[in-house]
């Protein structure tokens, strides 16, 4: 069964399974496509995650797929401020090493079969939908000061593609083959390094040959164990956020299940609170997975903690949170893809170019987007954990996580939307466990996200008028959205059979322009 946010990649994932090919090879057939389907969240040029189960040999592992900072940076000469936009925005691209790492070590088919999908939707087009045109009209401006981005994404009179138009990527679907044929090293090492290398120096970019070549070897590391109630919990480690997924759902265990409807006063705001402590103590606390405190790490998944922000959330109920730290608000842009065999393995792919369109601009003569993660890094306190130093990794919130009950998985889920990942996930996950909903009840269900400062973003039409009200009562400050809001994350999830005659569901949001899909049900 296959779950992503774009038909196009869900049924490239499907076509692996039917060729023979395992979890692997249709996850990563489907985040390849994602990056022609979906060019404004993720592509070669940014980064992926993932969350892999490997049934047979019973493991269960995060692969940190981290892009890399230019080694040309120094603290001396780092910019004061984030870098947002345009080729200087850009850290070196580990989608290609990820992807291609996790298809060499645990795929079945051929690079050539994998990446066919990728190379047919780039070269014959692919359909713009309603949620891409209103992303490349709000990225519009943007676009145009990029003469290979306007070519492709605007008009003849430098107008958005509208709905319905045919999206050609001649240049990428050619990269696509190359890389079929010469390896996905090539990105770095190959004709197609040396290209990116040529364009950033013409172009007044940071990145070197010397970035390109030392590969961004994605990192297998040990997954983030919990549970919920009698369900457990296998998350994503720093530098993702499986850790601020866990301690809203420990801090949410302190309570009775049904005093946690979301769409009863009570519920709303205590689900509010516990996603902004959770979310305030992630700030003030950052770590990274180089050099950080495993005991800091076992207080934020620990129950007895998770006991004492319970206690502050009564004490609290109808007053504001104090806050001690206040970020910037995140708006990034991101696709998550979910997938599983009929052998049992798992492979949940979140991936990224940070930003809508990441940097804005496009590498010439290959087609796909640099992203901007170099906005991903603390540019000020040199003991930030993410400050900004060459070869250094950005932060991450992505947060794929694994359901499992005795042994066996029961549900794989995951979501884009940056600070909003975990709270979406923790929605969809007490709505399945607490309230007993099937998964496709929880991912449509009505949600919101309350962030550390105080604002909570609602998709307001959807809830009550009593929730609204004690939300308001609460001290948040409302934010509407409209129903089925695309920024309040995007699961994409799948139940395992329940028992031998039981059958794959596989779920894509409808906030999105999702599907899911298995061998033979189209």
């Amino acid at each position: 069964m296959v779950s992503t946010a774009s038909g196009p990649a869900t049924r490239a994932g499907v076509e692996m399974l039917e060729k023979g090919g395992n979890a692997i090879d249709a996850a990563v057939a489907a985040a390849f496509c994602l990056g022609v389907s979906e060019p404004q969240a993720s592509g070669l040029g940014g980064q992926s995650m993932a969350l892999v189960h490997l049934h047979e040999e019973g493991r269960t592992f995060a692969l940190d797929g981290s892009s890399r900072a230019p080694y040309v940076l120094s603290p001396q000469k780092n910019p004061q401020k984030p870098i947002k936009f345009g080729l200087r925005s850009s850290t070196v691209p580990s989608t290609p090493a990820a992807l291609g790492y996790l298809h060499e070590n645990y795929g079945r088919l051929s690079f050539e079969e994998v990446l066919a999908p990728s190379i047919r939707a780039a070269r014959d087009g692919v359909e713009i939908t309603a949620l891409i045109h209103r992303m490349i009209k709000k990225e519009a401006e943007h676009l145009r000061k990029d003469p290979l981005a306007a070519k492709r994404y605007l008009d003849s009179r430098k107008r958005p593609l509208k709905e319905g138009d045919l999206l050609v990527q001649p240049e990428l679907s050619a990269l696509f083959s190359r890389l079929a044929e010469e390896g996905w090293r090539d990105f770095y090492t190959g004709g197609t390094g040396r290209k990116i290398a040529e364009d950033m120096k013409r172009r007044g970019g940071l990145l070197t040959n010397v970035d390109l070549e030392q590969i961004p070897i994605p990192v297998e590391r040990d997954v983030l164990e919990s549970t919920y109630r009698d369900v457990d919990i296998v998350t994503y480690p720093p530098p993702g956020a499986g850790r601020v997924l866990v301690q809203i759902l420990n801090t949410l265990e302190g309570f009775d299940p049904q005093s946690l409807k979301a769409d009863e006063p009570t519920g709303a705001v205590i689900q509010a609170l516990a996603f902004r402590f959770a979310l305030n103590y992630r700030q003030r606390m950052p770590m990274h997975p180089d050099h950080y405190s495993q005991s800091m790490t076992q207080m934020m998944v620990d129950k007895s903690y998770a006991e004492e922000i319970t206690r502050r959330i009564n004490e609290i109920y109808n007053q504001a949170l104090s806050d001690t730290f206040v970020p910037p608000p995140t708006s990034g842009e991101t696709t998550h893809l979910s997938v599983v065999d009929k052998d049992g393995n798992a492979v949940g792919i979140t991936q990224s170019i940070e930003l809508v369109f990441g940097s804005k601009t496009m590498a010439d003569g290959l087609g796909f987007f640099y992203n901007n993660y170099m906005s991903a890094f603390e540019y000020k306190d040199r003991t930030h954990p993410y400050y900004l130093l060459p070869g250094g990794r950005p932060w991450s919130s992505v947060a794929p996580v694994l359901l499992m009950k005795r042994g066996r998985p029961l549900y794989l889920l995951g979501s884009p939307g940056s600070s909003r990942i975990s709270t979406a996930l923790a929605q969809v996950i007490t709505r399945l466990v607490d309230q007993d909903e099937t998964l496709a009840e929880a991912i449509a269900a009505p949600r919101f996200h309350s962030s550390d400062d105080g604002d909570l973003l609602i998709e307001a039409d959807r809830f009550p008028k009593e929730v609204i009200d004690a939300l308001k009562l609460s001290s948040f400050q409302l934010k509407r959205r409209g129903a089925y809001s695309f920024y309040l994350g995007c699961v994409q999830g799948v139940q395992m059979p329940r028992g031998w005659r039981g059958r794959f569901e596989g779920v894509a949001d409808p906030r999105r322009d999702g599907t899911a899909e298995g061998p033979g049900v189209h």
